[in-house]
């Protein structure tokens, strides 16, 4: 058990950074460090929050560390990894800041970039997005990213940008609008882009990763496009209702050609093949079908549960502040 010694920063700083931390034991000191460099040019207050998301090293005595120096740091540690945007969520439920910077911790996020980023929405936009000119992604990544974020804006019904992530500037009502949408499937790219806040987008550059491998495997990115295709388009059930009225369409005319041969006398033994394959091609869309409709019901099931999105098992806390949407 670590003891936390509460270090009382200003009450109301004019920008909040929220980072979720998975397997940044190594990059946190560099990052902190890059951050205050970077928010110091602005001359404005601020403050850090990290939010471990159940890392398995142990990333939060590293966030314990810093925070004994370093005032501006408000650490959050989760009872277990909920995932980015869950922890994204826990960040933005405790930042207080006029303006809140989202990044990630892996340091290919630039802290740099964010008096540009600043710059930027001071021109009168609500939201500023960092759009990434050049991936610093291997070949086989950066096209897998692009075919992925391709057939997933086909699927959702929404267009993605593998350029843009996560990292860029809000405005504080934007957060509020954020923490006053509690559905249990949690996007945070796809659901500020829902809100329609007025916004830019500001090429930035991109850093090559530093330590390690980015924890998003393809495994990941699939369960992430199927949560978004789900929670946010119907679109899959669209398009079965369109393959199955195409179906149909073709069962008709194959049922016509089928009985102009039999009356013509072409067809004199019933094929018992045809039969099979038609039975087994038929099951298997009908499967398919019922499956995807309970993938549906499935996200139905877990909304109504009524669950806390995450669940906080320590802080480093300034007690000057409103504690707020906890769990």
């Amino acid at each position: 058990m670590y003891c936390l010694k509460k270090r009382p920063i200003k009450a109301s700083p004019h920008i909040s950074v929220v980072i979720p931390v998975y397997k940044g034991q190594q990059t946190l000191p560099e990052l902190v460090d890059r951050l205050q460099n970077s928010l110091r040019s602005l001359q404005l207050d601020y403050e850090l929050i990290l939010v471990d998301d159940g890392c398995p090293e142990d990333s939060w005595a590293t966030i314990v560390d810093l925070s004994q120096t370093i005032p501006e740091i408000r650490g959050i540690k989760l009872s277990r990894n909920f995932g980015q945007h869950y922890a994204i969520t826990a960040g933005l439920d405790h930042a207080v800041g006029e303006w809140v910077v989202v990044m990630d911790c892996d340091l290919q996020d630039r802290p740099e970039e964010i008096p540009n980023l600043f710059h930027e929405v001071q021109k009168g936009f609500d939201v500023v997005l960092a759009k990434r000119s050049k991936r610093k992604d291997g070949i086989v990544s950066a096209w897998s990213s692009r075919l992925f974020f391709g057939v997933l804006s086909y699927l959702s019904g929404s267009s993605f940008d593998s350029r843009v992530g996560n990292f860029g500037i809000y405005h504080q009502k934007v957060v509020k609008a954020f923490q006053s949408m509690r559905e249990p499937v949690r996007v945070f790219s796809v659901m500020v882009n829902w809100m329609g806040f007025k916004t830019s987008v500001l090429e930035v550059e991109h850093q090559a990763r530093t330590q390690g491998k980015s924890n998003y495997t393809f495994r990941k990115k699939s369960n992430l496009a199927l949560d978004i295709i789900l929670a946010y388009s119907d679109k899959p059930i669209r398009l079965m209702v369109k393959f199955g009225l195409g179906i149909a369409f073709l069962s008709f005319v194959f049922s016509c050609i089928t009985l102009i041969r039999y009356l013509s006398g072409a067809i004199t033994v019933s094929g018992y093949t045809s039969l099979i394959l038609s039975i087994s091609f038929f099951s298997g869309i009908l499967m398919m079908m019922i499956g995807i409709v309970g993938l549906y019901v499935g996200k139905i099931f877990e909304g109504v549960k009524g669950r806390p999105l995450y669940l906080i098992d320590q802080t480093i806390e300034n007690p000057e502040k409103d504690t707020r949407f906890e769990t």
